[in-house]
């Protein structure tokens, strides 16, 4: 397993976020993500899709590792029976089974709903292919040769694009995709506190929805599996608690919104026994919440103000 440079879009590599273990992820185009996945750009950095996860991730290349067919073989056959990476191996399974990126754009963007955005790239620049640099914000002379090639061939026809559509939708899955969340419990509490904000605010989402849909949002009880990993979580959350500097700072809080999730089941009497460590984590929170009800309270009352200005504005009001 080798770390490389040269990296195109639809490669299959492994990411490594914070403390968690390598993930297997796919090398995304650039002008395909999201605008609050663009917003989160970091210099000299790609992007890749996490196998098994909704999430996209930011990473420079050199820290990317390439993930090989014999990896992959080689982890199911170690790990395929593991109940505590079930969500790990889930995602080496989808990295073995991965045919091409077009098709996992496809099942990606369904479950996005958002197949459009996919249907309006392929009308302009050809049908989506791996190999492209993955640093393009715009399509590169390459996309622009797909794109004058459909040209030299004639107009598409408006039939040929329903077609495309079609296949397009008839390909899309539903897919309940998981997030990564290691169970393991983080030794090595310097390393967290070296870690830039958005990789802490990325780590604290990915703890929200994780114990999210272990307790939360489900239309069952929670097996005992998840009951454990969920356990795990909460107190790998208590133990950073006292980090300096702190890794569930105001910033972390206010875009994870973990103390909601908290007071959800501080609040659900099927939870009892994940009440002590939570209200436990909220009193160490309870200056930040209150801070943070604070911003809430004041940004409510300027927009109030803001609408009573708008409506005693005589400028404003109808002729009569």
């Amino acid at each position: 397993m080798t770390t490389s440079n040269n990296l195109k879009t639809g490669d299959l590599v492994l990411c490594k976020v914070g403390s968690f273990p390598p993930w297997p992820a796919v090398v995304f185009p650039q002008r395909l993500l999201r605008k609050d996945v663009i917003k989160k750009k970091r210099n000299n950095c790609i992007a890749v899709c996490f196998l098994n996860d909704p999430t996209y991730y930011w990473e420079q290349p050199h820290k990317l590792k390439r993930l090989e067919k014999n990896i992959i073989t080689e982890y199911l056959s170690k790990e395929h029976k593991s109940q505590s990476q079930a969500d790990l191996v889930e995602a080496y399974s989808q990295a073995d089974q991965f045919g091409d990126l077009r098709s996992f754009v496809v099942e990606r963007f369904s479950s996005e709903d958002r197949i459009e955005d996919l249907e309006k790239d392929e009308e302009l620049y050809g049908k989506l292919k791996s190999g492209e640099d993955p640093h393009i914000t715009d399509p590169d002379t390459n996309s622009r040769k797909r794109k004058s090639s459909s040209k030299d061939d004639g107009k598409v026809s408006s039939s040929k694009k329903i077609k495309a559509s079609k296949d397009i939708t008839s390909m899309a899955k539903s897919s309940d995709n998981q997030l990564i969340i290691d169970n393991s419990v983080d030794k090595e509490k310097k390393k967290s506190n070296k870690l830039d904000r958005s990789r802490r605010e990325e780590i604290s989402l990915l703890l929200r929805r994780r114990i999210q849909r272990n307790l939360i949002q489900r239309d069952t009880p929670p097996t005992d599996v998840e009951l454990q990993e969920s356990h795990k979580l909460l107190s790998k959350i208590k133990e950073n608690l006292d980090d300096q500097p702190p890794f569930f700072d105001l910033d972390t809080l206010r875009k994870s919104k973990l103390h909601k999730l908290l007071k959800v089941i501080v609040n659900n009497s099927d939870l009892k026994e994940f009440h002590d460590i939570c209200k436990s984590i909220l009193l160490h929170w309870s200056d930040i919440i209150a801070t943070l009800k604070a911003e809430k309270l004041n940004h409510l009352k300027q927009a109030y103000q803001s609408e009573t200005t708008d409506r005693d504005d005589p400028s404003l009001k109808e002729v009569q």
